[in-house]
């Protein structure tokens, strides 16, 4: 029993790794906002880095479709909407060093930006009503302790 089967155990059919992705980073925004609340002495905050087509996250769709998904991803860099991977890099650097960052804080930028820091525009994210859900983000926080025995 593991955090991935809990993860895809929601009646779905067959693994989907589109899914998969999706539901890790609802889990990063759930955890921290519960580590907000629980952790009053600990910095957490999380972030939508962009859309980085380089970084490896994006294998699933290109092993389910290779030709498909490296057009998709090389026109996504012509169209300015991919972030190259030094810049998201720079955007988890900024989040994770930054005293200008509040704890608890969701960052994320405008599609098509370079933006590192607040001042570059790189600023507040809109969290779904999901990833806002106290309930669901309580029974993660639960379930990741099952898991790893606290």
């Amino acid at each position: 029993d593991n955090l991935a089967h809990w993860l895809i155990s929601t009646g779905a059919v067959a693994y989907d790794g589109s899914k998969v992705y999706k539901d890790s980073k609802l889990c990063n925004v759930l955890f921290c906002r519960e580590a907000k609340k629980r952790l009053p002495n600990v910095d957490v905050r999380s972030l939508n880095p962009g859309f980085i087509p380089t970084s490896g996250l994006f294998r699933a769709p290109r092993e389910d479709n290779f030709f498909g998904a490296t057009a998709f991803a090389f026109f996504a860099g012509l169209a300015g909407f991919a972030v190259p991977i030094d810049v998201g890099g720079e955007r988890l650097a900024y989040v994770a060093t930054s005293d200008d960052v509040p704890r608890g804080a969701y960052l994320s930028a405008e599609t098509g930006s370079k933006a590192a820091t607040y001042a570059e525009g790189f600023d507040d994210g809109l969290i779904s009503p999901e990833g806002q859900d106290e309930a669901l983000a309580a029974r993660l926080w639960d379930r990741s302790r099952e898991l790893v025995g606290a």
